[in-house]
Parts: C-alpha cells; structure tokens; sequence
C-alpha cells in the first residue's frame, strides 16, 4: 500500500470518528439524503448525458448504496463505486449486477477506466474532506466523455456562526465544561467543512476541462449542489 493511501486512510478515520457508526449513519441517512427531490434532479441533469449502456462512477463510494440504488433504477447500467476507507469497504456486502466498488486513493487516483468511458459522476460530500482534489477533477476529465455530466454535493464554507448554529449549542461551546478535546474536535471540523466555497469549486472545475451549467446553496449557505458538464 502507498504512503498516500495510508494517509488518506488515517485523515479519514479521523474525520469519520467512529467509522463503523459511520457506516451505520450512512445506511440509515440514505432514503433522505437520496430522496426522490433528488432523483427528479439527477434526472433533469444528469441523465441528458446517459448513453445507451450509461456508465456512472461514485466516488468516495461509502457502503455502495449509491451504485446499488442505480442499479435498481436503470437496469442495464454499469455503476462503479470508487472508496479507500476499510471499513466502508468491509460493508458493501454483495452486489447486483452491473455494479463493482473501486480500492482507489481519491488524492492520486488511477481508475482502471480508458479515455472518454464514464456518461456520469456523482461526488456527494467528498471533496471537502481532501488536501487536495485537482488530481480527482484531472481523472474525472480524463475519464469522462465531452458532455458527461459530473454531480457535486457538499460542504461549502460559511461563517463560524452559522457553523455552530447548525452543528452545537452556543452556551456549551462557550462554557466552562466543555473539554479541551472537544473543542479541538469542533474547530478541526470546522476546518474541513470549511476548506472550500461554492466559488473555489466553480473555480476548480472551469480549470479542469468542465463548465458548471447548475449551481445553487442550501442548509443557510453551508452546503452546495453544482452540475458541470464536460467540455
């Protein structure tokens, strides 16, 4: 295994916490996180850019209900899940047809994809958990026909306030109980969840061969969904 590899494993049980809790989360989150608001989205912008026999990658593939659930609904597609962490792994289970799962290191990734193969990409809270995602939009370029269509989902930065808002209680952040630990906790997450706006990823694609042709903001600023096509 690479050095990277490994790194990425660790900063991701880090950021995860508890990783088999995390997994469960997933599972549990899916059905609201994947509702049919969201199908009716994906249909209006991504499936344009289906071919005969489509071809979708997830990336940062978790339990691998995305690819499942395109299964489901598009019999006959080719759904690949792309995921580093093990114990997200460990908890795909078996899958229909159609559908494989990915060991791929996000930061430097080599999917074993030719040129101009993929129709679709979904990337749902992902790319702000890495240092660094221009080698993921670089293979998603390469591996993406012109007109593909790549889905992004995720935490965009906001302030600190409407952080807390959201994610704590006010009175104990700033009480005298909470401990040290708790604290680093929240401001590292803090951080990460922060680490781009809506403009930085907008900014990010238009340099790696995509134009956004669907942007907008939700959950009071703090989370983007952007559709990009390839140019």
């Amino acid at each position: 295994m690479s050095e990277r590899r490994e790194q990425t494993r660790e900063m991701l049980a880090r950021h995860h916490r508890d990783g088999e809790r995390f997994v469960q989360l997933m599972k549990e989150s899916f059905d609201s996180r994947f509702d049919e608001l969201f199908w009716a989205a994906w249909k209006q912008w991504v499936e344009p850019a289906y071919s005969d026999r489509p071809v979708v990658l997830d990336l940062g593939a978790g339990p691998g209900l995305f690819v499942k659930a395109l299964a489901q609904r598009y019999p006959g597609i080719r759904a690949i899940g792309v995921e580093v962490a093990p114990y997200m792994l460990q908890a795909v289970g078996d899958l229909p047809a159609g559908c494989e799962i990915i060991e791929e290191d996000l930061h430097e990734p080599k999917l074993p994809l030719a040129d101009g193969t993929v129709d679709a990409v979904m990337c749902s809270v992902v790319l702000h958990e890495m240092d660094q995602p221009l080698r993921t939009l670089q293979e998603i370029s390469r591996v993406m026909h012109r007109g593909g269509r790549f889905y992004i989902a995720d935490w965009v930065r906001a302030p600190l306030e409407v952080y807390v808002r959201n994610q704590t209680d006010e009175t104990r952040l700033f009480g005298g109980d909470i401990t040290t630990a708790e604290l680093e906790d929240f401001f590292i997450h803090f951080v990460e969840h922060n680490r781009f706006s809506r403009e930085d990823m907008v900014y990010l694609l238009n340099h790696t061969g995509f134009a956004v042709i669907h942007s907008e903001i939700a959950k009071d600023g703090r989370y983007a969904r952007i559709v990009a096509e390839k140019r």
